[in-house]
């Protein structure tokens, strides 16, 4: 999707104070990467050899070295972008759970 067809963003975004580590998993990958940045609707996901397709559901598992455990997130991707070997995506949070509260504390300073 080209960067002027992405949906409109209807919450502020925001970078961690600290590297993001996701882990995600769907239907047909399993992949590890990093957010890029946050926000309350969702969030941008960085991956080395990741396949993804809009639409696709990601089951998540967000890790920052400030936290003891990591926070558990479902996503719908709702954009995608790749440039060598990197591929970008755009996630809606589609369960209202435990990555919301903590989306303040994982970009704070």
């Amino acid at each position: 999707m080209d960067v002027s067809e992405r949906p409109h963003r209807r919450s502020e975004r925001r970078v961690p104070a600290h590297p993001v580590l996701v882990s995600a998993e769907a239907e047909r990958m399993r992949a590890v990467g990093e957010a890029v940045n946050l926000s309350d609707g969702g969030a941008c996901l960085a991956f080395d050899d990741a396949t993804l397709a809009v639409g696709d559901e990601l089951i998540l598992h967000l890790h920052s070295g400030q936290a003891r455990q990591a926070v558990p997130a479902t996503g719908r991707v709702v954009w995608t972008t790749s440039d060598q070997g990197c591929t970008r995506c755009g996630l809606e949070w589609t369960h209202a759970g435990p990555q919301r509260q903590w989306i303040g504390w994982l970009t704070a300073a």
